[in-house]
């Protein structure tokens, strides 16, 4: 239930051109500490970058946070994206939302976040791809802080089995 379709170290990382040909055409990006830190307020250039990169390729790209209306929109004035704030995932809700307002079909979407146990979860309930990546930054809101042990051993475990499915 809580392993992610895929993993990977970052957002750079990702081959976004396969998820292109698999028939992915919506991305929904979790914010805090999947694009940024918590106490980064805009984005990165290289943030930039990719989110024009993807919208070449043709992708519609959502905004999906737990987060505040202030943060999301304050972190989305250069990026001009669908932003959804108080997504209160796991609960699917948030992410229908995204995927309605991307005008997407559900088998054509995709999740990426940091946290297994909510944007992965969430992910999950609302049947679309889910994409775990590492957090960017070592600091978390306490809320999520107590959650990255248990987290930590899930993908332990998830990576041991993909270790011995390979062999």
């Amino acid at each position: 239930m809580l392993s992610p379709d895929y993993y990977y170290d970052s957002i750079y990382m990702i081959p976004y051109n396969d998820l292109w040909q698999r028939g992915i055409r919506a991305l929904i990006f979790d914010l805090d500490n999947t694009l940024a830190p918590y106490d980064t307020p805009r984005p990165q250039a290289k943030v930039i970058a990719l989110i024009r990169r993807l919208k070449r390729i043709g992708f519609t790209v959502c905004l999906l946070t737990n987060n505040t209306k202030k943060r999301v929109d304050t972190y989305n004035e250069h990026l001009e994206l669908i932003a959804i704030h108080g997504a209160m995932k796991p609960f699917a809700s948030g992410i229908n939302r995204a995927i309605k307002a991307m005008d997407a079909k559900r088998e054509e979407t995709a999740i990426i976040g940091d946290q297994l146990f909510s944007d992965i979860w969430g992910g999950r309930n609302a049947k679309i791809l889910t994409i775990l990546v590492k957090p960017v930054s070592k600091y978390d809101i306490p809320l999520v802080r107590w959650r990255r042990l248990p987290e930590k051993l899930l993908i332990n475990a998830y990576l041991k089995k993909l270790k011995s499915e390979k062999k």
